[in-house]
């Protein structure tokens, strides 16, 4: 029964994918470097890329507006499914894909440029190779990890804010095993101990993903190494994990990790990060070779050198319609922004940036257009955390499941939501193969080398 339900969906997805080649757009026709009205987005990431393409659809056929993105990778990431790389549940090359290839079909030009500033007065962004001119510009630099000054935290720890840490965190457990089976007798303290900083939704998906690596993946191909001595531990700040997420869930998610043998520890913070073990702020040590870092996210060192106004928490400042205060023509979206208005903040979620993006875009429009700008209002469309293999928490718009139906809605969902004519069937595929055979245990690469399929 479940072969032949993905079967269906695997028919399904290769339906899709041709109706949606098939469709007919209308790019942008202007060059950037000649048009009259030059936009310029930075940030390859959801806010970035929604703005992108929001900016096609209402302005699509037009000469006189050329857009432009800059990012430092060529490649943008499927975020939501990174920690499902550490067990090799999906191929790298269905998270990351070329941003080129994403615009090619919209007439938005791409330059991979790393902005190292902006200067607003003079309305040019400024990069390692020279300056980009624009009229307008549309800031979704991201964010990046946060190690809140904690001693050895980022010498020490892999963090998971990359599709590459996500490999990388692979390829470090690989290796613990790869050193167990060659010692065969007892083993240093902490060798088999996997240590997770961060009880949100990151972190959670991080130690569950990790444990299917560990006991459905690589137990079989290391006879010498006793899995018993295998330690999995979730350190999380507050009196409970997944904050913000429907009690009910929450507990359900509790009781899958504990079948897990994950050991959750509440109420504490990692107080420092040492090569060999993790020093908690409740006094505990707890040796381990690995440590994962999932404990939160600050603005990019971007957005910190900026000459704008903004919070307590160095975010960008913005109004209502997304325009940055005190700047004429500039609008922000995504992790980097703070709304200065009444109401509860907006999460750092992909879907929070998407939305932004979109607005940001709209209100940009509307402004050359001599046009209203209409205030952005958040919708959430509730929330889904990967569990591991056969589970997930699922609660959309108010319609809430677990387990493996989970699981189900959990892939149909982000297999809908990869989008940018990535090739859906051959996700369904790869899922189908898992059904029925055992992912590999090589590494995709060493430290130091880069990810040979990131980029398309």
């Amino acid at each position: 029964m479940k072969s032949k339900l993905w079967g269906a969906g695997l028919i399904a997805g290769a339906a899709y994918v041709a109706y949606d080649r098939l469709r007919k757009r209308t790019p942008l026709e202007g060059s950037y470097a000649d048009a009259p009205t030059k936009i310029l987005i930075v940030g390859g990431g959801f806010g970035g890329l929604a703005a992108a393409r929001e900016l096609t659809r209402t302005l699509g056929g037009s000469e006189d507006v050329g857009v432009a993105l800059l990012d430092q990778v060529n490649y943008t990431t499927f975020w939501p499914m990174v920690p499902s790389v550490i067990p090799r549940n999906v191929e790298v090359r269905h998270v990351a894909h070329s941003i080129r290839r994403i615009f090619a079909p919209l007439g938005v030009e791409f330059f991979q440029e790393k902005v190292t500033g902006v200067n607003f007065e003079a309305h040019e962004a400024k990069t390692d190779n020279g300056s980009f001119p624009y009229d307008y510009l549309i800031l979704a630099p991201g964010s990046r990890t946060a190690f809140f000054g904690t001693p050895g935290a980022e010498e020490n720890a892999i963090d998971i804010k990359s599709l590459r840490n996500a490999l990388r965190v692979r390829g470090h457990v690989i290796d613990r095993f790869e050193e167990a089976e060659r010692l065969r007798g007892e083993l240093p303290e902490g060798l088999l101990t996997f240590v997770f900083v961060g009880g949100g939704a990151t972190g959670v998906e991080a130690v569950a993903d990790t444990h299917d690596l560990i006991f459905d993946v690589l137990k079989a191909d290391y006879p010498n190494v006793d899995f018993g001595e295998v330690r999995l531990v979730l350190v999380n700040a507050s009196d409970h994990i997944l904050q913000g997420i429907d009690p009910s869930l929450m507990h359900a998610a509790t009781r899958r990790l504990a079948s897990q043998r994950v050991e959750v520890i509440n109420n504490a913070k990692a107080r420092e990060v040492r090569p060999e073990a993790v020093v908690l702020s409740d006094g505990r040590t707890i040796p381990a070779r690995t440590t994962v870092w999932a404990a939160g996210i600050e603005p990019s060192p971007l957005v910190k050198s900026l000459d704008v106004v903004k919070d307590h928490r160095g975010r960008i400042l913005v109004d209502e319609f997304l325009s940055v205060k005190g700047r004429a023509g500039v609008y922000a979206a995504g992790d980097c922004i703070s709304i200065d208005r009444d109401g509860p903040p907006v999460p750092a979620l992909a879907q929070a940036a998407e939305q932004e993006g979109k607005r940001a875009a709209l209100n940009l429009a509307a402004e050359i257009k001599g046009e209203a700008p209409v205030p952005f209002r958040y919708r959430s469309l509730g929330q889904l955390v990967d569990l591991g293999e056969g589970s997930a928490l699922i609660d959309i718009l108010g319609a809430r499941t677990s387990g493996r139906i989970g699981a189900l809605i959990w892939r149909g969902i982000y297999l809908y939501e990869l989008g940018y004519n990535l090739n859906r069937a051959q996700v369904l595929a790869d899922w189908i193969i898992d059904l029925f055979a055992r992912p590999d245990t090589y590494k995709l690469f060493e430290d130091g080398d880069s990810p040979t399929t990131a980029g398309g």
